[in-house]
């Protein structure tokens, strides 16, 4: 009986080193959900100088380690538009205030397929979510999630973003856009308190576990089936 119970407490404690924090985190700047008091600028792919922006995003950090499920951004009205998301490391040598000129390295991540959009018609806007991400992303380093289209027909969408002088939940850094004049590229908005942040929603994971991690479990899922097998042939 002893040993059986010392066999559940080493099953136990593999099982939560294997899982590690399971829990999903869920980051947002609008956590009573999104408005539409403060839209930020207009996106999509209409010819310069309309002030659309082909590139808009949110700048963002991590704490730890951690695998980026899904990421939502709001659109003011009821869109309906081919949108994908993309995710690239930020040059964390060009994060100044007000910086003419950012850098964007290449993309870890764009969507194969349209953003899921879902129209609130008592708030006024659109939810533009992508999901099932599985991007795997590390502590301390800099990223932006950013909105692309590939229908050149696309424009004139309006992304809400939220006035606080710093974001609460200390997942955002601030919203930018790649300028639609030639050779000033990335901007970051700021307005003398923090950086804007674009409105938001996104969930990560603990990162998918290592192969090591799997052998672990299954090494040690082993030597408790040999134990109590062993215990069996004694007994009998």
């Amino acid at each position: 009986m002893i040993k059986s119970t010392l066999q559940l407490k080493v099953l136990a404690s593999l099982m939560l080193a294997f899982a590690g924090n399971a829990f999903a985190d869920t980051y947002t700047n609008v956590p009573s959900g999104a408005n539409t008091g403060s839209p930020f600028a207009y996106f999509g792919n209409a010819a310069n100088p309309s002030g659309d922006s082909p590139k808009v995003g949110e700048v963002f950090s991590l704490i730890s380690n951690s695998t980026l499920s899904s990421f939502s951004f709001y659109a003011l009205g009821n869109i309906t538009s081919s949108l994908q998301l993309n995710v690239a490391q930020w040059n964390p040598d060009t994060n100044a205030k007000n910086q003419a000129t950012n850098l964007v390295g290449f993309s870890l991540l764009t969507t194969a397929g349209s953003a899921v959009e879902t129209f609130n018609s008592t708030g006024g806007f659109t939810t533009i979510s992508f999901n099932n991400l599985g991007l795997n992303l590390n502590s301390n380093t800099k990223y932006i999630a950013y909105l692309t289209s590939n229908d050149p027909t696309v424009t004139g969408i309006q992304l809400s973003r939220t006035q606080t002088t710093a974001d609460i939940t200390g997942f955002g850094i601030g919203s930018a856009y790649l300028s639609t004049v030639p050779g000033t590229g990335w901007q970051l908005p700021f307005n003398g308190n923090g950086f804007l942040s674009l409105q938001y929603t996104a969930t990560t994971v603990a990162p998918v576990p290592e192969p090591e991690s799997y052998a672990m479990l299954l090494v040690g899922l082993g030597l408790i089936g040999a134990a109590s097998k062993r215990r069996k042939s004694k007994q009998s």
